[in-house]
Parts: C-alpha cells; sequence; structure tokens
C-alpha cells in the first residue's frame, strides 16, 4: 500500500485503474496494488494432494511388506518412496475429489525374479487361506530356493500380514489362518518370490480369492 499526492486525476478516481485500487483515508489519497487471484489450489492440486494421501495411507497399510518387497530399489529411495512410487497408477481421483484404489493394480513388492502361478482358496470352518502352486525348477530369474510369501490384507481394519509359504520348488499347498475379527470379504491377497538371501524379489500378484 503506497500513499499518493492527491493529484487531480487521482481525485476524480473512484474505484481502480490498472493493477491499483484507489481510496481516501484521512484525507489522502491512498493506493492499493492488486493480487493476482491465488491459483495454488487448482483442482489438479488438491487432485494431487487427495492421491498422495491416500497413497499414504496404502503405503501404511503395506508397511510391513513393502519393507522387504523392494530391496532392489535405488539406494536414494526409502522403501516408503519406492512403494508409493510403483503404486502412483493404482489410486484414482474424480473431480469430486474422491479417490478410489485398484487393488489388483496394487504392486507390494518389486523385482525381476519370476513368481509362478499360484491359486487361492478359502476354508470357512478352518477360517485358512489354502495357496497351491507348481514346483518349478533353476532358470532364469529363479532359484528352487526362492520363498514364496503372501501378503493378506484386511482392508476395513487397516492391518495387513506378510506369510512365508514354501520354496519355489515345492508343491505341497501351504496355509495361512486369518487372525481372530478379520473378514473374508475385506481380503486382498498377494504373492511374490524372494530370494534365499532376500535381495532379490518378484513383482507381486494379486490373487483373486475363491
Amino acid at each position: 500500500m503506497a500513499e499518493c499526492k492527491a493529484t487531480a486525476i487521482a481525485r476524480k478516481l473512484k474505484k481502480s485503474a490498472g493493477e491499483q485500487t484507489f481510496c481516501q483515508r484521512k484525507g489522502k489519497t491512498i493506493a492499493k496494488m492488486k493480487i493476482d487471484e491465488n491459483k495454488s489450489n487448482t483442482l489438479p492440486q488438491q487432485k494431487q494432494r487427495a492421491r498422495w494421501k491416500t497413497l499414504s495411507e496404502l503405503e501404511a497399510l503395506f508397511d510391513t511388506v513393502s519393507i522387504v518387497g523392494f530391496p532392489g530399489r535405488p539406494r536414494n529411495l526409502t522403501y516408503h518412496n519406492a512403494f508409493m512410487q510403483a503404486n502412483l497408477d493404482a489410486v484414482s481421483v474424480d473431480d469430486e475429489l474422491k479417490t478410489s484404489v485398484d487393488y489388483a493394480k496394487v504392486l507390494c513388492a518389486k523385482g525381476r525374479l519370476t513368481v509362478p502361478v499360484t491359486t487361492v482358496t478359502y476354508d470357512a470352518n478352518a477360517r485358512q487361506l489354502s495357496f497351491v502352486h507348481q514346483a518349478e525348477r533353476k532358470g532364469r530369474n529363479k532359484q528352487e530356493s526362492d520363498m514364496l510369501y503372501a501378503a493378506v490384507a484386511e482392508k476395513a481394519l487397516g492391518e495387513t500380514e506378510l506369510a512365508e509359504l514354501n520354496r519355489r520348488g515345492d508343491s505341497d499347498p501351504a496355509t495361512f489362518t486369518l487372525p481372530e475379527g478379520w473378514s473374508k470379504d475385506e481380503l486382498e491377497v498377494y504373492v511374490f518370490m524372494l530370494s534365499e538371501n532376500g535381495r532379490k524379489a518378484s513383482d507381486s500378484k494379486h490373487l483373486e480369492l475363491a
């Protein structure tokens, strides 16, 4: 805000001219600069903030998994950031700022190892998940000693458990018993491979629960 001399032109100004607004105060003409509209809260920016908020909540859900599921991440990335970077496409935001998560796209592990085709079924009486995969031998990006893991998330409770199942070379079913209070209808199930020394992983695979 600046004080102006009460020139003939200024005295005739009632509202504004150009980027300045004029008003009278104690017999003096005061010029106030106009401030451009604040564009820091545009819809794209609001959508981006909503996406990152949901991504942060998703990362918190899979925190116990991503700490071991991203061993090959760049050194400048924490496992938190590696998870969020890998899952940008799993979260969408509409123009009403409502967010949604496509759990089929979520990656709770990432790497170059291969993961065998695996099926999972639910036994309601035993409250168990049963995982079955065909035994595989050593090959490109796979060793018989690689360990198959299951990541089981209960969305309503916001809890996830990581279960060691069996080795790539095994074909026997492996089971996971649901913790008390978990609902089958709220489950999201993933499997991934981890090398014996834990330094290599596969991309996680989302499984349809039968």
